[in-house]
């Protein structure tokens, strides 16, 4: 795992030679002497690259790429194009001078989190506040996937909509509506840089932004609208979007934020609302969740429902840690030891529910199966809709 939620499948010839200028769009990752890290192709796709582990790559570093374009089957639906070890150049440009600022910055993050932290808290730590996901225990990432709870740490819409939140309550003690949404969503941007600016996160930054500024302007139909014009956008500058789990996910999820909360306000309250989030975002992926990862977890609802709370206060905590990490140090280790606890209370509970029954494994999922369900879906939506009108006539 590098760190990118989606897969897609390679527009591209296989088997042919492919030369091409890149960034590097992910931290790599060490195994033995190797290390895997992602890059874009000219096309826009997502390519996994293998290469060995001297020099080392960063994120952010301009490259020369030469290799043949192979293909990895993940399933029998999807499928990655890879490059195992090419032959890298760095090619050196004065516009690194910016990406090469935040990479120091997110690597000293993530080195003063690791120097407090136990190894697992720390990784977690690190992907609950920035997407950041590094050094994790295999046993302790499959639970994470197991029991439904991979999107508190990837880089998606609810690691910035909870930064959009937090800017936009700090914004609001002082400020005039309007310019602490401007600054809330000028803070969702900053926050983007120091996650990595990957395809996958701007994709949910774009996103969550606009789900963000709708509920916050009480204009649910407004961002409805939005949201489908930037997914055309997308769709337009690349088309092969479409076929990719992440943008499927990032749509159809904020897509499920906007509507279904509507039809549960008489339940949300302060200590409800992530909840209804939670729920609503999970009744609209389920079908993509299951055909695109093969798992789903009968206790992801319980799971989300018992460690969500715990994700506003270590975004704030370790969030604050990290920026008083460059103003004064011993304050922020003070703030990471504080955020403990939280951190250890929700790895026992990903734990204890990754080691019961209930898990669903589903190797192929037909579309038939995800077109009856979205049409159910509307339909029920549909029902609802029209109650309420009839109620309030």
């Amino acid at each position: 795992d590098i760190g990118v939620t989606g897969v897609q499948t390679c527009a591209l010839p296989i088997w042919e030679q492919v030369s091409f200028e890149t960034t590097v769009s992910s931290d790599p990752k060490f195994f033995g002497n190797s290390q895997n890290f992602s890059v874009n192709l000219p096309t826009g796709e997502i390519v996994f690259v293998q290469t060995a582990g001297y020099p080392e790559q960063n994120y952010g570093d301009k490259i020369s790429v030469i290799g043949k374009l192979k293909v990895k089957l993940l399933s029998k639906n999807h499928q990655i194009p890879t490059l195992s070890f090419p032959k890298i150049e760095s090619v050196k440009n004065s516009e690194n001078y910016f990406l090469a600022i935040i990479n120091s910055i997110r690597q000293k993050i993530i080195v003063d989190f690791q120097s407090v932290l136990p190894k697992d808290s720390a990784a977690l730590l690190l992907g609950i506040v920035f997407g950041i996901k590094v050094d994790f225990s295999k046993t302790f990432l499959a639970n994470l996937k197991t029991v439904g709870v991979m999107h508190v740490i990837a880089a998606s819409g609810m690691n910035v909509t909870m930064v959009g939140g937090f800017f936009f309550y700090l914004f609001s003690l002082f400020l005039k509506r309007q310019w602490a949404i401007f600054l809330s969503v000028a803070g969702i941007l900053f926050y983007d840089c120091l996650a990595g600016f990957q395809a996958s996160i701007v994709r949910a930054s774009v996103m969550a932004i606009i789900a963000f500024s709708a509920q916050v302007l009480g204009k649910q139909r407004d961002g409805l609208c939005a949201l489908c014009l930037t997914a055309l956008i997308m769709l337009f500058w690349q088309p092969n979007y479409l076929t990719d789990v992440g943008f499927q996910l990032s749509f159809v999820s904020t897509l499920g934020i906007l509507v279904i909360p509507r039809f549960l306000k008489r339940f949300e309250n302060g200590i409800t609302s992530d909840l209804i989030t939670t729920i609503s975002a999970q009744i609209t992926t389920l079908p993509i969740l299951v055909s695109g990862f093969g798992v789903y977890s009968l206790w992801s609802i319980v799971v989300n429902a018992l460690v969500l709370w715990t994700v506003p206060i270590l975004m704030i905590l370790g969030g604050l840690a990290a920026i008083l990490a460059f103003v004064f140090k011993p304050l922020a280790i003070i703030l990471l030891y504080l955020c403990l606890p939280f951190l250890l209370f929700f790895e026992a509970v990903a734990n204890y529910f990754a080691g019961l029954s209930g898990v669903i494994s589903i190797e192929n999922v037909p579309w038939q199966f995800a077109f009856g369900y979205y049409l159910v879906l509307i339909a029920v939506l549909a029902f609802a809709s029209q109650k309420m009108q009839n109620n309030h006539a």
